[in-house]
């Protein structure tokens, strides 16, 4: 008599049945693919093909083999994989995001405060152009600015703004854009207006409307901020 213990055996080619300790139950086990074979009934053979052994008993020697252990699940290595690269990302985030909230909140440098302070200076320079008013001009401008524009008194200033008066009307501008690098602010502006010239110089009998974009270098100097470049892009 086998002394086997109860378990799922080879049971002929593709199959496996129960061993209860005493005797093969009814109960089979395909191990091609994976489902339950049919329970074998009344009629099934008294013992499986290619095995000897006594009706109800385990077959004899080599031919009883116990089923092995379930195979072990390799998913455990793609969570590992999975935990390390979130946690990289988890870790990349909290260093990152503070320094581009830093970034952000600052300007690139300089504060909120300054960057209300370079706004200004394009309004300011705006309205010195438009009014023909030369303080604020000088008020609005750097040194440089005035000497690289040929600009650099109030007497070629003046002649300058009302030749610009007299050729446009309808002058809007609005600020698109505000950034900031190595302690300058970048001011990015919308320009619209009417021209009474066309590109040649030449007089229209109907003014034409013309929209740029304009981008201000403003800088510090002494304590203010005051416009160091400016030029129009396409």
């Amino acid at each position: 008599m086998s002394t086997n213990p109860p378990g799922w055996y080879d049971y002929g080619p593709g199959t496996r049945r129960w061993w209860d300790g005493a005797k093969w139950t009814e109960h089979v086990q395909s191990t091609e693919d994976g489902t339950d074979a049919p329970p074998a009934g009344p009629d099934a053979p008294p013992s499986a093909p290619g095995f000897t052994g006594a009706p109800g008993n385990a077959p004899a020697g080599g031919a009883f083999t116990a089923a092995t252990a379930p195979k072990k699940s390799k998913l455990w290595i793609l969570w590992v994989v999975l935990g390390v690269v979130l946690l990289g990302i988890v870790i990349a985030a909290a260093v990152l995001i503070p320094i581009l909230i830093g970034v952000f909140a600052s300007g690139g440098g300089v504060d909120e405060a300054d960057q209300q302070e370079a706004v200004r200076a394009v309004e300011l320079y705006d309205e010195a152009w438009r009014e023909g008013d030369c303080d604020k001009y000088l008020e609005a401008t750097s040194e440089a600015f005035r000497t690289g524009n040929q600009l650099t008194d109030c007497t070629a200033f003046e002649e300058a703004s009302a030749g610009f008066a007299s050729s446009v009307e309808n002058y809007q501008i609005e600020v698109v854009g505000i950034s900031a690098s190595d302690g300058s602010i970048y001011v990015d502006t919308t320009e619209t207006y009417d021209s009474f010239f066309n590109a040649d110089g030449e007089p229209l009998d109907t003014p034409e409307p013309i929209e740029e974009s304009w981008q201000y270098t403003v800088i510090e100097i002494d304590g203010a901020w005051v416009i160091d470049n400016a030029f129009v892009g396409e």
